[in-house]
């Protein structure tokens, strides 16, 4: 069952760019136009913070922790956890 306001709801078809699969349209599906990818945002690091915390603010999951080590080049995520520290939150790129 599709609800209100979900995406598929709308009757549209969709023809994929398959060219096996474009004699065969689906109906009643509306393709997802992804949004314009976010840039990367900076955070101040205040005291009792944890980067899993972060991770789990800025993407939803704490364990993409890694991500922002990555971003501010650190191998001990520790390291990145200092009051007043500016962080570099690079856009999720694991969707």
């Amino acid at each position: 069952m599709i609800h209100q306001g979900s995406r598929y709801q709308r009757k549209d078809t969709y023809v994929s760019i398959d060219p096996d699969r474009s004699s065969a349209p689906i109906e009643g599906v509306r393709p997802h136009h992804g949004e314009i990818a976010e840039t990367e945002r900076l955070h101040t690091v205040v005291a009792g913070e944890r980067i899993d915390h972060l991770a789990d603010r800025y993407y939803g999951d704490p364990l993409k922790f890694w991500l922002i080590c990555d971003a501010n080049q650190a191998f001990f995520p520790e390291d990145l956890m200092v009051p007043g520290r500016v962080l570099k939150i690079p856009p999720n790129r694991l969707l």
